[in-house]
């Protein structure tokens, strides 16, 4: 006498473990399609009047150039036509005044 294994539905342990985990997997799909469905939920900020005030200083400030281009025209001219002069008093006047604010 044999055993037809091909022609018997196969049910067994493992089976049943197949069918649990099946189903979590429709029950996570479920859950994911639900959550992605939803309409998103949206974040709020909102600034202090001192906050509102640094970002308008921060957008003016951006618009002044770094550079005063026009007065480095005139050195860059100065220098050329050899009319500049170099204060070699002051600057070191500066530099001893720097140095006694360094730590």
């Amino acid at each position: 006498m044999g055993i037809e294994i091909g022609s018997t539905p196969n049910i067994g342990v493992n089976d049943a473990g197949d069918t649990k985990r099946t189903e979590t997997e429709k029950q996570q799909q479920t859950a994911t399609e639900k959550s992605s469905s939803s309409p998103a939920a949206t974040d709020s900020v909102q600034l202090t009047q001192s906050g509102k005030q640094l970002s308008e200083l921060a957008n003016r400030l951006d618009k002044i150039p770094s550079v005063d281009s026009e007065r480095v025209e005139a050195i860059k001219k100065a220098i050329a036509d050899g009319s500049y002069e170099i204060d070699a008093e002051r600057i070191a006047s500066k530099l001893t005044n720097f140095e006694s604010l360094l730590p």
